[in-house]
């Protein structure tokens, strides 16, 4: 499972939190030439949360959406094919201030957040399959 506290640049200390992790696919340990190589296809999905303090770190305000890494296989490590999706549900009684503040956090989860997720995946879990064989 993929834990990790991402501290998301551009905002006043937010950190992006996983909270769900769904994976489907196959991975498996082939032999070529003496040597084991992982091949995965996967698909993942990631229920993120996003957490700010305001005023004053006296309570947190938080966001929460869902990254879906649509196609990670071995064929391409490097780049996960992702899609991004912010829940923009405002509660009641929001005030502008606060869709204003929801909308600064959704952009820093996609171009902080879902960048790491990509090297994450593509750099630490190959990395730790690598150590499997």
């Amino acid at each position: 499972m993929l834990l990790a506290c991402i501290p998301l640049e551009g905002t006043e200390g937010a950190k992006m939190s996983f909270f769900r992790v769904d994976t489907t696919g196959d991975c498996s340990l082939a032999l070529k030439g003496g040597k084991a190589r992982p091949i995965f296809e996967l698909k993942i999905e990631l229920d993120w949360k996003v957490e700010q303090p305001i005023e004053n770190g006296k309570s947190l305000l938080e966001v929460k959406g869902q990254i879906q890494v649509t196609d990670f296989s071995s064929e391409d490590s490097s780049a996960p094919q992702m899609k991004l999706i912010c829940d923009n549900q405002l509660p009641a009684g929001a005030t502008p201030a606060f869709k204003t503040l929801m909308d600064k956090l959704n952009a820093a989860v996609k171009s902080h957040g879902q960048p790491e997720v990509s090297r994450m995946l593509a750099e630490d879990f190959v990395a730790e399959l690598m150590k499997q064989t």
